[in-house]
């Protein structure tokens, strides 16, 4: 059975939700990812998880860039493999809870009909059984879906499966053997020694196979309440990302526009960030309805857009030692340095004295 709708290429980017993932995957692997962020032209200043987007191609180049410099300086790890084991729905804890309060691995993959849509639209998985056997599949929607491109995502998406599942049954394995569209490579040993099961290299498809009698085991942490509520807000994400995409998703789409002339304005006069709606409103020329309605239809908010400013400016104030901390606090419109502390450390996972010592 399918699990997800196909997407046209040309109408979507990916969503980088996962861009701390690969952070902390290059630092396991002792490689320097921001410097290949630049050499591919990345703003590292506007890589905020819950607002980034990166085109396809940029991502395919970063990653072979960070297997090829993992394996350049001798380091034991395999990228995808570290990668994928790092992967946790940081930003999506909706989705997370209701994966580990399924009350079975078949419950549990209805979470597949969501990666596109929230993590990467053009990653399609079916499962499918067969006698005693199931699998689960992975393809990628794209013209030029090759082995030779794909291999590293596969990788990497198996492992987060595998790990996700593993915990799912309480540390009893899952997968008894894996089938590989691409040949074995020369890290294709580390690959074999962290799954664990055998591997058909060179297969037809990218597939994980286990018995099917697990799709249907009882798991220990199945919560229904919490399962069905988590369900529900993932659908309700789901649908927003879906008509936001419709409404704005192009570049030069008026929603988009909308959404960047706002951002501009808050750019331009920072003290808009902490007078409300209908002084922004006032700014643009708009009712302040008008304005309200105009970011729903494009599946964003005023305090969205808001956030993503003074995440930016925080960042960029923060590396001024000039600055105090109360002042930028007061700059970006908070009431005091505690409610300041507080977003910044939803956004970053530090607090804003940490990252200044950081930077």
């Amino acid at each position: 059975m399918s699990l997800s709708p196909a997407t046209p290429e040309r109408q979507q980017r990916i969503p980088f939700v996962t861009v701390t993932n690969w952070v902390r995957a290059a630092r396991l692997c002792g490689i320097d990812i921001e410097a290949i962020f630049r050499r591919e032209g990345i703003d590292t200043g506007l890589l905020h998880p819950e607002t980034a987007t990166i085109d396809r191609l940029t991502m395919q180049r970063v990653m072979h860039h960070c297997v090829a410099e993992t394996r350049r300086i001798g380091s034991p790890q395999h990228f995808p493999l570290v990668l994928g084991e790092t992967f946790a729905f940081e930003y999506l804890s909706d989705v997370e809870t209701f994966i580990t309060t399924s009350a079975t691995l078949r419950d549990a993959t209805r979470s597949l009909e969501w990666i596109p849509p929230l993590i990467n639209p053009f990653m399609r998985f079916s499962l499918a059984e067969h006698g005693d056997d199931a699998r689960i599949a992975l393809r990628f929607d794209v013209v030029d879906d090759v082995p030779d491109l794909a291999w590293p995502f596969t990788e990497g998406v198996f492992t987060t499966v595998v790990k996700f599942s593993r915990m799912l049954l309480g540390g009893q394995p899952l997968i008894g053997r894996i089938t590989m569209r691409h040949p074995a490579h020369q890290d294709a040993d580390k690959v074999a020694a962290h799954f664990q099961v055998p591997i058909d290299w060179g297969s037809e498809v990218d597939a994980l196979w286990f018995s099917r009698r697990l799709l249907d085991q009882p798991l220990r942490g199945a919560f229904p309440s919490l399962h069905e509520q988590a369900a529900q807000r993932v659908v309700q994400q789901v649908a927003q990302r879906s008509h936001a995409a419709g409404q704005g998703g192009e570049p030069g789409h008026p929603g988009q526009q909308l959404a960047s002339q706002i951002e501009q304005a808050f750019l331009d006069k920072p003290r808009l960030l902490g007078l409300g709606l209908e002084a922004l409103a006032e700014e643009l020329g708009l009712h302040a309805r008008t304005l309200q309605r105009r970011l729903k239809d494009i599946g964003d908010s005023h305090s969205a857009i808001q956030g993503r400013v003074r995440y930016r400016l925080a960042q960029q104030w923060l590396q001024d030692p000039t600055l105090a901390i109360e002042d930028i606090s007061e700059r970006l419109g908070f009431t005091d340095r505690r409610s300041f502390t507080l977003a910044f450390t939803r956004w970053s996972g530090q607090t804003p004295s940490r990252f200044r010592r950081g930077a």
